[in-house]
C-alpha cells in the first residue's frame, strides 16, 4: 500500500484529507454528545452543592468550540475534499477561533480536579452504558488540536516545489496550530507568576516562555523568562506549600527599549538583548537549553522589533504631516524575511542604524 501511495502522491494527499474529514465528523459528534448528555446535568435540582455554578470550570469554552466546528469549520473542510492543498486557508481564516483551544487547555486541570472528586458524572456514564467517562470526552479538544498538527504536517510533506503558494499557507496553518498547542501550557505557567508589579493583561499577547541561564555583569542566574508582545519578564522558579512550581517576579524589560544580537558565544544556544539608549555594558546574555529554543526566541523577538519599527515609522510620519513638515520614506527598514541573521536588530527608525554588528 505504501509503495502504491508513493507512486501516486496525489492519492496520498486525498487519503490524508479523507482522514481529516472523517475524524472531524467524529470530533463534532463527540462534542455534541457531551453537550447533550453531560452539560445539562449541572442545571438539575439534585446537583451537588459544590458543583453548582461550576459549569464554566468543568466544561470551559466547549460550547463555543462546538459552535465553531459545527457551524463553520466542518463545512469548510468538506469544501476542500477535492483540493486538499486549499486546507491551509481554512485554518488561516479562523486564527481567532483557534485561540479557543489554548483557553480550553488552560482550564483543563481545573476541570479534571472537579470531576475526579465527584461520582455525580460517573452515575450518568453508567446510565448511558458508556465505556468512556466524562474526563476522556473532555480530552477530545486537546487531542484534536494535536491531530490537526500531525495531519497538516503530512499534507505539507506532500507539497511539491511548484505548489509554493499553497505550501506557504499550509506551513502558516501548522504554525497557528502549534502555537495554540504550546500557548495553553504557557498560559497555565503565566498564572503561576507571583509578586509581579505589572498588570500582565496589559502587556500584549504571551508569545512563549522557557528557562534560560541569564548572564548580566558576569553573574549567571537560572530564570524562567516570559516573552510578551510588550515586555520580557524574568522570574525565579520556586516551590509553593503544595510542592507546585511558582515563578517569583525578578525584573522586566520593555521590548520597545531593546535591541537584539541573534547569536553570541560558540555554543549556538545564546543571544543578547541590550538597551538602545543606555550604556553598552547593560547587556543580557540568554543561554537556552537547545539551539531550537534559542532560534524560536530570536525569530519571535525579531518579528516584534520589526513590527515596532514599522509602527514607530508610521507614527513619525503622521506627526510630521500634522506639523506640516515633509517626510522622506525611510528605506532602511526591511521585512522580516530579509533580516540578516548574523546582525542585531532593534526598533530604532531614526535612520541612525537598524543593525548593530556582532562584536566579540
Amino acid at each position: 500500500k505504501n509503495t502504491f501511495l508513493s507512486l501516486f502522491p496525489g492519492r496520498k494527499l486525498h487519503r490524508i484529507m479523507e482522514e481529516l474529514l472523517l475524524t472531524e465528523v467524529e470530533y463534532v459528534r463527540s462534542l455534541c454528545y457531551i453537550l447533550t448528555h453531560y452539560f445539562p446535568l449541572l442545571s438539575r435540582p439534585d446537583v451537588p452543592q459544590d458543583l453548582r455554578g461550576q459549569r464554566g470550570r468543568i466544561f470551559g469554552n466547549l460550547e463555543k468550540l462546538y459552535a465553531f466546528h459545527c457551524q463553520h469549520f466542518q463545512q469548510e473542510l468538506e469544501a476542500c475534499q477535492a483540493e486538499p492543498l486549499r486546507v491551509g486557508r481554512c485554518f488561516l481564516n479562523h486564527v481567532r477561533h483557534f485561540g479557543l483551544y489554548a483557553l480550553y487547555s488552560k482550564n483543563k486541570p481545573q476541570s479534571d480536579a472537579l470531576i475526579q472528586h465527584h461520582r455525580y458524572f460517573k452515575r450518568k456514564q453508567m446510565e448511558l452504558g458508556d465505556s468512556m467517562d466524562l474526563s476522556s470526552y473532555l480530552l477530545k479538544p486537546v487531542q484534536r488540536i494535536s491531530k490537526y498538527s500531525l495531519l497538516l504536517q503530512e499534507i505539507l510533506d506532500e507539497c511539491v516545489p511548484d505548489q509554493s503558494g499553497e505550501r506557504e499557507e499550509i506551513q502558516a496553518a501548522v504554525e497557528v496550530v502549534r502555537f495554540q498547542l504550546r500557548h495553553g501550557n504557557d498560559l497555565l505557567t503565566m498564572d503561576a507568576i507571583r509578586d509581579c508589579d505589572l498588570n500582565l493583561n496589559e502587556q500584549g499577547q504571551l508569545i512563549r516562555q522557557d528557562e534560560f541561564w541569564v548572564i548580566f555583569h558576569k553573574k549567571r542566574s537560572l530564570r524562567r523568562v516570559f516573552l510578551f508582545q510588550d515586555v520580557i519578564l524574568f522570574t525565579k522558579t520556586k516551590k509553593n506549600n503544595r510542592g507546585d512550581d511558582v515563578y517569583v517576579y525578578k525584573m522586566s524589560i520593555k521590548t520597545c527599549e531593546i535591541g537584539m544580537t541573534h547569536s553570541c558565544g560558540v555554543s549556538g544556544r545564546s543571544f543578547e538583548i541590550w538597551f538602545r539608549r543606555r550604556r553598552s555594558q547593560d547587556t543580557y546574555i540568554l543561554q537556552a537549553e537547545t539551539r531550537d529554543v534559542k532560534e524560536a526566541w530570536t525569530s519571535d523577538l525579531e518579528h516584534i522589533l520589526w513590527e515596532q519599527a514599522l509602527k514607530s515609522r508610521e507614527l513619525r510620519r503622521q506627526e510630521r504631516l500634522f506639523m506640516g513638515m515633509g517626510w522622506k520614506p525611510f528605506a532602511g527598514i526591511q521585512p522580516r524575511n530579509t533580516a540578516v541573521s548574523n546582525h542585531a536588530v532593534n526598533g530604532d527608525v531614526t535612520g541612525r542604524g537598524i543593525y548593530r554588528p556582532i562584536t566579540g
